[in-house]
């Protein structure tokens, strides 16, 4: 494969994202939730990450950034992860995530087309159907919330979703090293402070 050739698992991924991308859409259209004016910003949740593959395509993604933006997320992420290896034990500060960027139009994701899914998936109503076990339900935001008590529920159905992902993430690491490698549990800040992960 040529050096700047994107790897073939993470085009899937894109894919992938894509169909979170409008399962979230459709959901969130059907209680009428919108994040416009939203106080309780999802991106100043401790949202941590535990895909190889997702972790790989977030390092492509910023690499892709001019210097000075990607320069400008490290600077938040140390000051990002500073202020939660500071809190108090049991407290969550809420902090903005690093790659929230100022632009002319106000702040931006600036790594928004290669977010992870927890970040593409997080706010509205879905459900988990594990294995042989009984469905989990989660309730969405505050906000989904509110709106849900006066329509039909629109539960997004993640499962299809997740094992996708799952292939994806063994399709890229290879049978050999599923197992073998320490489990990804990451903030976005870790991620792009670390670089791509070193398989």
């Amino acid at each position: 494969m040529k050096k700047n050739a994107t790897h073939p698992v993470i085009k899937r991924l894109h894919e992938l994202y894509a169909r979170m991308d409008q399962a979230y859409a459709a959901s969130a259209t059907a209680i009428g939730l919108s994040c416009q004016d939203c106080k309780d910003s999802c991106c100043e949740t401790l949202f941590r990450h535990h895909t190889y593959v997702e972790w790989a395509a977030l390092a492509r993604g910023f690499a892709a950034l001019a210097q000075a933006r990607q320069d400008e997320i490290r600077i938040q992420a140390e000051t990002y992860l500073r202020i939660h290896g500071n809190a108090l034990p049991g407290m969550r500060p809420r902090v903005p995530c690093p790659a929230g960027v100022m632009t002319e139009n106000g702040l931006v994701c600036g790594i928004y087309e290669h977010r992870p899914m927890v970040c593409r998936l997080h706010g509205v109503p879905n459900v988990l159907h594990r294995p042989g076990g009984a469905p989990a339900a989660f309730p969405g935001c505050d906000r989904a919330q509110a709106l849900a008590k006066t329509c039909p529920p629109a539960l997004l159905d993640r499962t299809p979703l997740l094992s996708e992902l799952a292939r994806l993430e063994m399709d890229f690491l290879g049978r050999g090293r599923m197992g073998k490698l320490p489990r990804v549990d990451l903030t976005i800040a870790e991620m792009l402070l670390m670089g791509p992960p070193r398989l």
